[in-house]
Parts: structure tokens; C-alpha cells; sequence
């Protein structure tokens, strides 16, 4: 039988590239490298000295690499076209790289740096846990990707720093275990690790992922989880907690849709703290413009982990300021194609065909009827009464816009999720099906889509 995946087996939207061959001696299981996550080693080999641990062979038992030397930007084809007999992240550790102290000591500096973050960890208890997680250990294969990380995305690096000073304060103010605040640190710390092996067009913070692109950035929390349980010894619900954080108590949220009861406990905060240090670490310094993305849909986030940081977020005030990040479709038109969407997806539940698409739809359709149920009670669709200086408010107008981009967020994410589950299945009649909902939701054509892919 197969060793576990290693990370190295994982390039885009979790092929299973891990290859075993049968020889004499038995079973041999050889890995093969991703080529982003190669390239961040190299590049990183410019500024840093990166060693093998032990002896690096191929598949043959060819030695590529002798225990103690460097590698450099001349070995790319030889890691990269050769197939190795161990995970390449578990021979290599870096000199003057990330350590825990350093990654602590930097949420306690951006504590000053964000009000609303100050609001959340500024505490006496919070900024004490994160001083404590000071003599956490990271093993030195992470920390060798965290220097990655530092080096090639520091605002990757500083939103994990964000969120571990926000999960710190979530623990401070639930006056949480020693063992789960420090867990939650760790997976705070690597939550994102993932996205090393991604392509890194795709993490462009201002495109628009189709959900066809969408399928390789879904994988990195998954690719998180089997990093930590393939290279550490680290607990497993360090792995749990990064492998859903992007998980949502509805089962709206991804890789896998998962039920509240299928989550582990701690992964509310890490989710939590995620979506924040989204909002804070863009300076947004309102308290409510964050609050409102935690309590628009009341059943997404875990409901006593929320309001501990919107009941933290409240003294700070700040009127809503307009989002830049999406366009200005108005909340009848949003709702339209909500609504639209919903009527697709409600002619295939009529087909009564009880196979998987059906299941599918009918979950899809509960969380949509959630979304206009939450839009109709913001009174967001009563602009046509608005009148006077209403009509000039441009706090009441940002807060609109601000409703309309939390949900059209959610509706694009639905399809995403309705994508990536379909497309797993390999049945192209499904597909066709249930494309037009995409459509919708997502606000391009599928076919477009996969043209850009």
C-alpha cells in the first residue's frame, strides 16, 4: 500500500501525481515536486543558505543532493524532472529563517498598528498568550516554507500574523485552555501555508477567479492539512483547524462543504479570525463594516465565536465607508440574479431524478433562500423609498454597497462550490445542467471561463 499523498504530489487541484512502482525490494513510493512551490525554495536559496538534512536520492537511488549542501538555482531541473525517493520539504532546512518568537512578537507589534485589532487582542490576557506562544515549536520543514512565505508574499506572512493576534483574543475572551490557544497560534501561523503550491497568478487579491481557476486555489487548505501530517508531528487538530478555515457552519463554505458537526471546535475561531484579518489588514477600521460581514448570513460563522469579536469590535464605531473591492450592481439587480439563480436551480430539483445533482441543487437552494433572507432584512431593498438627504447619505449608500458585496461574495462562492463538486463527478450532462446556475451566480459564462483557464 501507498505512503499518505506527500505535498509535493500536489500541484493544482490535488492530482495525484504520487507515483508507485514495484521492484524487487518491494514497494517504493517516489514523489514529484511542485514547481511553484520549487521555485519559492530557489528563490529564497538567493538570500538564504537552504541545506539538505540528510542525503537527497532519486527514485533510482541516484544521490542528488549530499547531507549539508547548499542548493541553488542551478539544481531547478534536477528537482524538478526527477522523481525523489522522500518529500523534498522533509530534507531541507534554512539558516537565519522564520521562527515562532518572530512570528509572535510580530501579531504583538501589529496590535499598535490596527485599531480594530487593538479593539480584538490588546487585552492584557490576549497579548500574554501570544508572548507565551513564543516557546511554541514549529517544525523546521514549516518554518522553511513560512521563510518562503516572508520573503515572496509578506502580506500573506502579516495576515497570519493578524490572525493569530485576533485568536488570541478570541481565547482571552473565552477564557480558553493553555492547549487551545496555543493551537490555535500554530494553525493561525500556517493556515495559509497551502498556497505555497499554488499558482501564483491565481492569488492575485484583484482578479476575478473563474470557478474553473478558482479549483487550484480551493485545494491549499486541504494541502495545509496533509503538510502537517505528513512533515510534523504537530496535533491533529492543528491540521483540522487549517484544513477548515474556509469552512462555514451552514456548509457553504470549501474544500468541503463540510456540516457544523463534521468541523472541529477550534476551527470557528481560526474561520472567524480569517474572514476579519481579511477587512482589518486591507485598514478597514470600522467596527461595524466588520461586524457586518460576520452577521449577514447569522448561521455561517460559529455564532459565540462572532459575537465575541463583534462585541469587542463595538466601542471602536466608524460609519460603513464604501468597498472598492467590488462594482456598484444595485441590491435589485444582485437579488435578481439570485433569484434567477434559484429558479434553475429549483427546475432540476422538480425533475425528482433523486440523483446526486438533485441533492446538490436542494442543498444550494437552502443556502440561497438563507442569502435573500438575509438581504431582505437589511432593508437594503427599500431604496425606493429613500428620499431627501437619504438619497445623499453616502454612509447609508456605502453601507448598501457593503451588503451587496458581502453577498455577491457569497453567491460567487456558491458557485464556485457548485463547480468544483460537479466537475469532480467527470459527468459533463450534470455539468450542463446545472451550468446556467453557475452562470448566475458567478456573473460569467462557464464557457468563457474555461477558455481563461
Amino acid at each position: 500500500m501507498a505512503k499518505p499523498l506527500s505535498s509535493c504530489g500536489l500541484i493544482h487541484a490535488l492530482p495525484i501525481l504520487l507515483e508507485t512502482s514495484r521492484h524487487r525490494e518491494g514497494t517504493m513510493t517516489s514523489y514529484s515536486s511542485n514547481q511553484h512551490c520549487v521555485e519559492k525554495l530557489l528563490d529564497l536559496s538567493e538570500t538564504h543558505a537552504i541545506v539538505a538534512t540528510e542525503d537527497i536520492y532519486d527514485e533510482s537511488g541516484f544521490k542528488l543532493l549530499a547531507r549539508g549542501a547548499r542548493i541553488s538555482r542551478e539544481m531547478q531541473d534536477r528537482l524538478l524532472l526527477r522523481k525523489l525517493k522522500a518529500p523534498l520539504e522533509s530534507s531541507l532546512s534554512v539558516h537565519d529563517g522564520v521562527t515562532v518568537g518572530e512570528l509572535m512578537q510580530g501579531a504583538l507589534d501589529l496590535i499598535e498598528q490596527y485599531p480594530a485589532l487593538k479593539h480584538i487582542a490588546g487585552g492584557r490576557i490576549a497579548r500574554g498568550i501570544l508572548r507565551d506562544g513564543k516557546s511554541l515549536h514549529i517544525p523546521p520543514p514549516l518554518c522553511l516554507l513560512l521563510t518562503c512565505v516572508r520573503k515572496g508574499d509578506p502580506e500573506s506572512f502579516r495576515r497570519a500574523q493578524i490572525v493569530a493576534a485576533i485568536c488570541a483574543g478570541i481565547a482571552a475572551r473565552l477564557d480558553a485552555t493553555n492547549n487551545d490557544a496555543q493551537l490555535t497560534l500554530v494553525a493561525s501561523a500556517l493556515h495559509d501555508i497551502g498556497e505555497i503550491y499554488v499558482n501564483p497568478e491565481y492569488l492575485h487579491p484583484q482578479r476575478h477567479l473563474t470557478p474553473r481557476e478558482w479549483k487550484h486555489v480551493a485545494t491549499h487548505p486541504h494541502v495545509g492539512q496533509i503538510l502537517i501530517r505528513d512533515l510534523t508531528n504537530l496535533p491533529v487538530g492543528v491540521g483540522a483547524c487549517v484544513a477548515q478555515h474556509h469552512e462555514r457552519r451552514d456548509g457553504s463554505g470549501y474544500p468541503g462543504q463540510l456540516a457544523s458537526s463534521e468541523q472541529h471546535r477550534l476551527a470557528a475561531w481560526v474561520a472567524v479570525a480569517d474572514a476579519a484579518a481579511a477587512l482589518i489588514d486591507r485598514g478597514e477600521e470600522s467596527g461595524e463594516r466588520i461586524s457586518l460581514a460576520l452577521r449577514i448570513v447569522p448561521e455561517e460563522f460559529d455564532r459565540q465565536t462572532s459575537d465575541v469579536l463583534i462585541g469587542a469590535l463595538q466601542p471602536l464605531g466608524h460609519r460603513v465607508s464604501a468597498d472598492s473591492q467590488e462594482g456598484s450592481e444595485t441590491p435589485q439587480a444582485m437579488l435578481g440574479r439570485l433569484e434567477a439563480a434559484s429558479g434553475e436551480l429549483r427546475t432540476i430539483v422538480a425533475q425528482k431524478r433523486g440523483d446526486l445533482l438533485h441533492q446538490l441543487c436542494d442543498k444550494a437552494l437552502e443556502l440561497l433562500d438563507g442569502f435573500a433572507k438575509s438581504v431582505r432584512a437589511t432593508g437594503v431593498l427599500n431604496t425606493d423609498e429613500l428620499s431627501g438627504d437619504d438619497l445623499h447619505d453616502a454612509s447609508l449608500l456605502a453601507e448598501m454597497q457593503v451588503i451587496v458585496s458581502e453577498v455577491t461574495w457569497r453567491m460567487r462562492n456558491l458557485a464556485r462550490n457548485l463547480f468544483l463538486r460537479v466537475d469532480a463527478w467527470n459527468d459533463e450532462t450534470a455539468m450542463t445542467r446545472i451550468q446556467r446556475s453557475i452562470e448566475l451566480l458567478d456573473g460569467a459564462p462557464v464557457e468563457a471561463q474555461a477558455d481563461a483557464a
